[in-house]
């Protein structure tokens, strides 16, 4: 019983957290909505807000220091393959790159399976 509320609670905080984060909102902002919609749903008590908020707001540094060093890699890894390509190709790199971002999205909705799992793509 605990694990289905637990999938539930998880499930409504990821569909908040979509729908806060195309609004724009801070982090802090999302969190409090999620932790009101959660509690008015759930009839949540102040002790389970408090740990609820305490939860989301770990989770979200945790989440950002990851974006952060996800950036870096991406960073370190661009710098690298720069050092390895001519100018001429690098440009040409991310001439693709660009070209093909709108296509593999374009793929990865168009998925029958649902699976949105990317990967390069040949042609």
């Amino acid at each position: 019983m605990k694990k289905s509320i637990g999938v539930v609670a998880l499930l409504m905080i990821l569909s908040t957290a979509t729908f806060a984060q195309r609004e724009g909102a801070t982090p802090e902002k999302r969190i409090k909505q999620q932790v009101t919609t959660m509690q008015k749903e759930l009839k949540l008590n102040d002790e389970q807000t408090a740990k609820l908020t305490k939860l989301m707001t770990e989770q979200a540094e945790k989440q950002k220091a990851l974006a952060e060093q996800m950036k870096a890699n991406r960073e370190k890894s661009k710098a690298e393959l720069k050092s390895i390509l001519t100018q001429e190709q690098y440009i040409q790199f991310l001439e693709k790159q660009v070209e093909g971002g709108p296509r593999m999205r374009r793929q990865m909705r168009m998925r029958p399976d649902g699976d949105r799992r990317g990967g390069m793509q040949r042609g």
